[in-house]
C-alpha cells in the first residue's frame, strides 16, 4: 500500500516544519500540491531529498518527489507560517491521500445550548506575554499583610512577562515553561514593610506551592536529584513549573491501551505531537467587573492526528483553563474540555470522543523566595509531606513541618472533579498507553505494566531479607519519586476509581496510608467522569485553592458547603423556610470565635450572630479544622426571589475572616404551564445586568409538568422582532428543572446607556406559554486599547550608515481605541514606545522520540541574543521623533451618547511611521530582529 501522514509539526519563528512520514509501493513517488504559490520552501526540500529528486510543475503548484532512499520513511518539509493554504499529498497516479489546512483563522458562532457551562469569550484581551495578576490585600493586626497572585507556569516567567513563544520553546524533550500549569503565589509582607512595594520590596517574601514554581534556587540540588530513582533529568528539574500540567486521554486513539478502563494519556508538552498541542496556546486576560480583579485564561487544541483521513477517528479537544479570584481571596481554577471536532467531508459528521477523561496533575512543593522551604537548621520541609483531608469530601491540604505554610485545595465545587487522589504525579512530556501487556514467547514470562495515572504502588522492601526496595529510600523513610506505597495507585486503579474523593474522615486525617507511614513525592491528580463527548459538548472541572502563611496573628478561615453565586445560585423550592449551614473553620491564634451572617445587606449593623465556638491550645498550634454542624438560617418572611447571604467569622482578638457570600433563588414548582427562568447573570428592572461587551451569555432552567415536548423558545429585545432560539425540545423528565444555556446573544444594536428588556417566551405542544423578562443596561466604563500582535518591517539591508526608511506592514489586527466613558469626556491620545531590536535565537528540536514512552520512562530563559541588536531611528511624517514616547493619534473625545465609540489608528501608523535601522558594528549577523512595543493611552490636554 501507499500512504502518507503528517507525523509531527514544529512551529518556528519564520516558518513551520512538518515531518511527513510515508509508506510507498514499488513506485517510490509522492506528489505535494498546494492551493497557493510560494508556500513551500523549495531550497530546504532540495537539501533534504536532493534537487534531482524533485520535479516542479509551477502551473499546477505541484512537486513530484522521488523517495527511493532505503530505510528512509520520512522527510522534513518547511512551509509558510503566515498565509492560509491547503497542502495536499497525492499518490503517483494523482489519487489524493489527504488534505491538510495550515494557518487557518479561528471562527466563532453564537448558538443556543442545553449543555453544561463552558468558557465565555466576552471582554478578553489577547496577549503574547505572560503576567501576574494581583488579588486583594489582607492586613493583619501584627503589621503583616498578604496578597494572592495568580498566573500560568513558573512565577519567574510570569513576573518578568516572558512571551508565550519563549515559554513554548524547547527544553530537552519538553517545553521551557509549563503553560498549562495553573499556579498561584502569596506575597507576604513583614511588619514595617510595604506590600505595595511588590515582591522586590524590603521585608517582602514570595511563597509558592508547586514543584518548579519559583524554585530556581534548587535547580542544581543534589538532594533533589537523589530523590528521583534515576536522578533528575533536565526536563524535570525545578524550573518552569515542571510536572504540573493538564492532560487527557487523546493519546489512546494513537496507541490504544491493552487494558479496559485504563486509557493511554499524554502530557501537553510532548514536542511536535498533535495529541500534545496542535499549536502554541493562546493566552488572555481581563478585569472581572464583579470583583474588580484581573483573571486569566489559557486555550489550546489537541487531536490524535494532524490529518483527517477516511476511516480514522480524529476528534479535536479544545481545553480552556481559567484562573480567577473569588471574594474570599481564593484562586478559582476552572478547566473546560470541549469537543471542537470539524465535520469530516467524507462522513459529513464530526467525531464523538468515546470515553473522554480530563486530568489535572499537580506536583506539590511548599517554597519560599526561590527555594523549597526549610527549617531553622536548613532541612527541607516543603515536600514529601503527609497529604491530609479537609473532611466531608471537601478536598485536601498539605502543611509544612513547622506549620509556617498551608496549601488547601477545595474540590467541593458545583463543577468539582469527579475524583481526586492525593498521590504523586508524572512528567508533562511523556505519552504512555495506560496498560501494556505482552504475552511473551513459550518459556518467557509475560510482560505487564501500568503507567500514570493508573500506576500500581511499589513495595517498601525487597525479598525475604527485608532490605529496602529500589523504589524506597530507607534513611529518609520516603518512596523515591514518583512511586507510592504498595496497595495504592498513582493515581487511580481505573477510570471508575474515586481515589480519595469519597473519604468521610474528619479533617486532618492522613490520605492514602496511616499516620506515621512513609511519605512520597507529594502531589494530587484530579479527573473528570469518563464520558462520551459529542461535538460541541463540554465537560468542566473546577476547584479553589488557598495558601495560609502563619504570622504572630492570624485571621480565622471559614469554608462553607454552600457554593451559590450570582451566576449560579442555589435553587430552592418556594416552600423552603430554613437554610441548613455546614462547613468548617480554623484559626492559628485564638481560642474563641463568633460566626456572623446577614441577608441582602453588607451593613455592619445588619449582621446577626449564627454561633459561638472555642478551641484548645493544641488546635491553635496545628491550625486544626472544626466542623460546623446543626446550624441553620431562617428564610421566613423573605420575598420569593433572589437573595444574597453573607458570612464572616471574628475571633476574640478582633481578627476577621474574609466575607463568604452565598446566593439563593426561589423557583416555582413545575406546573401544566411551561416555565423558563434566567438564573445567570443576575438582573432585575431596578438592577439591570451590566454587559461588558456586545454579547451576553444567559443560562437558567425550564420546566413543564405534563408536556413531553417544548414546541419552541423565542425571545425579543424591546419591541424588536421575535426570534426563535430553540424548538422541538424533548422533556423526558416531566416536572424536573432542565438546564439551558444561551451563548453570545448579540446586543450590538443597543450601544447606549438605556435600560433594555429581553422577553423570553416558552411554549409547549398544547399551546401553553410561560414568560421571563431579563433587563440589561450598559454602564460608563474606561478605555480599551488593542494593537496587533505582530508588526513586520520586512527584509532590510542594514549597515553602520543606516538603511532606507522602512514602513511597517500589518497582516492581522488593528490599532483601535474603544471609549466606554460618559458623553462629553475629553480627548485621548495613543502613545507608542519601542524597545531595542534584538536578534532572535532559533530553537532546535529532537525529533527522534515520536510516540509511546511507556518503555522508557545552564540558563534556558533567553530567546534573544543580548549582544546582537540594531540601532533604530523613528520618523513620523518624515520628521525624526522620540521612539520612546511617540503620539500616533488623538481622539475627538466622547461626543456622542453611544456606550462604545471606536477610533481606528491603523492607517495613521501605516502611512506616517517609518524606521531607519543601523548596525552597531561591522559583521552584523543575518537573522530576525524583534522589539517589544508598548501602546498606552494618555489624557490629552485641551
Amino acid at each position: 500500500m501507499t500512504d502518507a501522514d503528517i507525523a509531527e509539526v514544529y512551529p518556528h519563528k519564520n516558518n513551520t516544519e512538518l515531518i511527513v512520514s510515508y509508506i510507498l509501493e514499488e513506485k517510490k513517488e509522492l506528489i505535494l500540491k498546494t492551493n497557493e504559490e510560494n508556500v513551500i520552501d523549495l531550497e530546504s526540500l532540495e537539501r533534504e531529498i536532493g534537487s534531482d529528486k524533485i520535479l516542479v510543475d509551477s502551473d499546477k503548484k505541484e512537486f513530484k518527489l522521488t523517495l527511493d532512499k532505503p530505510e528512509t520513511i520520512s522527510f522534513k518539509l518547511f512551509v509558510n507560517n503566515q498565509k492560509p493554504f491547503t497542502l495536499s499529498i497525492l499518490k503517483a497516479n494523482g489519487e489524493k491521500i489527504f488534505d491538510y489546512d495550515l494557518n487557518q483563522p479561528e471562527k466563532y458562532s453564537a448558538t443556543f445550548d442545553d449543555v453544561s457551562d463552558d468558557e465565555d469569550n466576552i471582554g478578553w484581551n489577547f496577549s503574547e506575554f505572560l503576567r501576574v495578576s494581583e488579588g486583594q490585600i489582607f492586613e493583619h493586626s501584627d503589621g503583616t499583610s498578604t496578597r494572592p497572585y495568580l498566573y500560568f507556569g513558573d512565577y519567574d516567567y510570569a513576573i518578568r512577562k516572558a512571551s508565550i513563544s519563549e515559554s513554548f520553546d524547547i527544553n530537552g524533550k519538553s517545553r521551557k515553561n509549563s503553560l498549562t500549569a495553573a499556579n498561584s503565589a502569596i506575597l507576604y509582607s513583614e511588619p514595617g514593610s510595604r506590600i505595595l512595594d511588590g515582591p522586590k520590596g524590603s521585608g517582602n517574601h514570595i511563597y509558592t506551592t508547586h514543584y518548579g514554581d519559583h524554585q530556581k534556587g534548587d535547580f542544581d540540588s543534589l538532594e533533589l536529584s537523589e530523590m528521583a530513582y534515576e536522578g533528575l533529568k533536565m526536563e524535570d528539574k525545578p524550573q518552569g513549573a515542571a510536572r504540573n500540567f493538564i492532560s487527557n486521554n487523546v493519546f489512546n486513539y494513537v496507541v490504544p491501551s491493552d487494558g479496559k478502563g485504563v486509557p493511554g494519556t499524554s502530557g501537553p508538552d510532548k514536542i511536535g505531537m498533535s495529541y500534545a498541542m496542535l499549536e502554541t496556546p493562546k493566552f488572555y486576560y481581563r478585569t472581572n467587573l464583579k470583583t474588580g480583579l484581573e483573571e486569566q485564561k489559557m486555550v489550546y487544541k489537541q487531536r490524535p492526528f494532524y490529518v483527517n483521513k477516511k476511516g480514522r477517528h480524529n476528534p479535536e479537544i479544545t481545553t480552556t483553563i481559567k484562573l480567577s479570584f473569588n471574594s474570599m481571596g481564593r484562586v478559582v481554577t476552572k478547566i473546560t474540555f470541549t469537543n471542537t471536532s470539524k465535520v469530516n467531508p467524507e462522513t459529513h459528521e464530526a467525531d464523538t470522543f468515546g470515553g473522554f477523561i480530563g486530568f489535572s496533575n499537580q506536583d506539590l512543593s511548599l517554597n519560599k523566595d526561590g527555594k523549597e522551604i526549610t527549617d531553622k537548621n536548613g532541612k527541607r520541609i516543603g515536600n514529601y509531606l503527609p497529604l491530609r483531608t479537609l473532611g466531608n469530601k471537601r478536598g485536601m491540604y498539605i502543611q509544612s513541618a513547622d506549620n509556617q505554610i498551608r496549601h488547601s485545595i477545595y474540590t467541593n465545587q458545583p463543577n468539582g472533579p469527579a475524583a481526586f487522589a492525593a498521590r504523586s504525579t508524572s512528567s508533562s512530556y511523556i505519552a504512555t498507553k495506560g496498560y501494556s501487556y505482552n504475552p511473551g514467547l513459550i518459556g518467557i514470562v509475560a510482560f505487564r505494566e501500568r503507567y500514570y495515572p493508573w500506576k500500581i504502588g511499589k513495595p517498601q522492601s525487597s525479598g525475604v531479607f527485608g532490605g529496602a526496595s529500589r523504589y524506597f529510600n530507607k534513611s529518609k523513610n520516603q518512596f523515591l519519586s514518583p512511586y507510592v506505597p504498595e496497595g495504592l495507585f498513582n493515581a487511580f486503579d481505573d477510570q471508575s476509581d474515586k481515589g480519595d474523593s469519597e473519604r468521610k474522615d474528619a479533617s486532618g486525617a492522613r490520605l492514602g496510608v496511616a499516620e506515621g507511614k512513609p511519605t512520597w513525592d507529594a502531589g494530587i491528580t484530579m479527573r473528570t467522569e469518563a464520558q462520551h463527548l459529542h461535538p460541541k459538548e463540554s465537560v468542566s472541572m473546577e476547584y479553589t485553592s488557598q495558601t495560609d502563611i502563619k504570622g504572630t496573628t492570624f485571621n480565622p478561615v471559614i469554608e462553607l458547603d454552600l457554593q451559590g453565586s450570582d451566576d449560579d445560585p442555589q435553587i430552592l423550592p418556594m416552600s423552603s423556610d430554613t437554610l441548613p449551614i455546614s462547613g468548617q473553620w480554623y484559626d492559628f491564634d485564638s481560642k474563641d470565635v463568633t460566626m456572623h451572617y446577614s441577608i441582602d445587606s453588607d451593613k455592619e449593623e445588619d449582621y446577626q450572630i449564627l454561633f459561638n465556638a472555642s478551641q484548645k491550645d493544641s488546635d491553635i498550634f496545628y491550625g486544626n479544622h472544626h466542623e460546623i454542624v446543626n446550624q441553620k438560617i431562617s428564610l421566613k418572611g423573605l420575598e420569593k426571589n433572589k437573595h444574597k447571604i453573607r458570612f464572616y467569622m471574628e475571633d476574640k482578638e478582633g481578627h476577621r475572616s474574609p466575607i463568604k457570600e452565598h446566593v439563593i433563588k426561589f423557583v416555582k414548582p413545575a406546573t401544566d404551564k411551561p416555565q423558563i427562568v434566567v438564573t445567570s447573570p443576575g438582573s432585575t428592572i431596578k438592577e439591570p445586568h451590566d454587559p461588558i461587551d456586545n454579547l451576553i451569555d444567559l443560562k437558567g432552567y425550564w420546566s413543564d409538568k405534563n408536556s413531553k415536548k417544548i414546541k419552541k423558545i423565542t425571545y425579543k429585545i424591546d419591541d424588536g422582532d421575535e426570534i426563535t432560539a430553540a424548538e422541538n425540545l424533548d422533556n423526558p423528565n416531566l416536572g424536573k428543572l432542565i438546564p439551558w444555556k444561551w451563548k453570545e446573544l448579540d446586543i450590538e444594536n443597543y450601544n447606549d446607556f438605556e435600560t433594555h428588556k429581553i422577553e423570553i417566551t416558552i411554549a409547549d405542544e398544547d399551546g401553553n406559554e410561560g414568560l421571563e423578562e431579563f433587563y440589561f443596561r450598559h454602564q460608563p466604563g474606561a478605555l480599551k486599547l488593542t494593537a496587533p500582535e505582530k508588526i513586520d518591517f520586512g527584509t532590510v539591508a542594514v549597515s553602520q550608515n543606516g538603511s532606507s526608511k522602512t514602513a511597517p506592514q500589518i497582516e492581522e489586527g488593528n490599532v483601535i481605541l474603544d471609549d466606554y466613558r460618559r458623553e462629553n469626556s475629553g480627548p485621548i491620545s495613543v502613545s507608542l514606545s519601542m524597545d531595542t531590536f534584538y536578534k532572535e535565537i532559533e530553537e532546535v528540536h529532537d525529533d527522534s522520540d515520536t510516540g509511546d514512552d511507556s518503555s522508557s520512562i545552564g540558563d534556558h530563559d533567553r530567546v534573544v541574543s543580548p549582544t546582537d541588536s540594531l540601532i533604530h531611528k523613528a520618523y513620523w511624517k518624515n520628521k525624526l521623533v522620540d521612539s520612546n514616547n511617540l503620539i500616533i493619534g488623538t481622539s475627538d473625545g466622547k461626543t456622542s451618547p453611544k456606550w462604545r465609540d471606536s477610533v481606528d489608528f491603523t492607517n495613521e501608523v501605516l502611512k506616517n511611521l517609518k524606521l531607519d535601522f543601523q548596525s552597531r558594528n561591522e559583521g552584523l549577523k543575518t537573522g530576525k530582529y524583534v522589539s517589544h512595543w508598548t501602546w498606552q493611552t494618555v489624557e490629552s490636554i485641551q
